[in-house]
């Protein structure tokens, strides 16, 4: 991508309803930080710009960064997460399957509490590619690794919890396990997260139906719980 084929992209976003600052862009094709914030908005629906992108996100993959600075790997590892989303969009799942790995390796090589990373989500994009690509035992056993890991820590709010008992659920309703079953894990699940009391009320009333409908249930339960990305988590 040329200097100018950037400009144009960028401008195209900020005259878009998402409308973000110039100063995201600031360096252009030559700042690996300005490539992935335009490529976040390209991937965008009502944008639409799935191939440039790509090219955007992938140029970042080799990028050499400061591993000190929380930004930064904050930064990288997001842009890797949301390659591995589009890539695996668009069936590119072996490679969607390395990135979310680099991303993971990145996200893991510190002790830094991101702003808007979640190691747990991380995690369960891996395992819910894995159930894609028919490696879904793998995921199980990793998910019951981080499981049994953090079972006796006290670590009240704990994403790696969190997502793994969603994880766990969701594939009970895959295969027809039983509501009950599924219901448990979610339980054990919001268990791990910070519940306001503006929720309790929706998230028992998706808790209480009594129908068979497994994903259903599950689909309104998602619906009652808190954004993971607006709560705060220890881990």
């Amino acid at each position: 991508m040329t200097q100018e084929e950037f400009h144009k992209l960028v401008h195209l976003v900020m005259d878009s309803p998402a409308h973000p600052p110039e100063t995201l862009f600031t360096g252009g094709m030559d700042n690996w930080r300005a490539r992935a914030h335009l490529a976040h908005f390209l991937a965008m629906k009502g944008i639409d710009k799935e191939k440039e992108a790509l090219e955007l996100f992938r140029s970042i993959v080799e990028e050499e960064i400061d591993e000190e600075n929380a930004e930064e790997v904050e930064e990288k590892a997001f842009a890797l997460q949301k390659l591995c989303s589009l890539e695996k969009s668009l069936n590119q799942d072996e490679k969607a399957l390395n990135h979310i790995n680099l991303a993971i390796e990145l996200a893991e090589n510190t002790d830094f509490l991101y702003k808007y990373l979640l190691r747990g989500e991380l995690w369960a994009d891996r395992w819910n590619l894995m159930h894609k690509m028919k490696m879904t035992e793998q995921a199980e056993a990793e998910v019951d690794e981080r499981l049994e890991a953090y079972k006796d820590l006290p670590i009240p709010h704990n994403s790696y919890v969190y997502y793994g008992y969603r994880f766990k659920a969701h594939l009970a309703a895959a295969r027809g396990s039983g509501t009950l079953i599924a219901k448990d894990y979610m339980h054990m699940a919001l268990h791990a997260m910070e519940i306001p009391e503006r929720n309790k009320a929706a998230l028992e009333h998706a808790f209480a139906a009594t129908h068979d409908n497994t994903p259903f249930i599950l689909a309104e339960i998602d619906k009652a719980t808190p954004n993971p990305d607006m709560l705060h988590w220890d881990i």
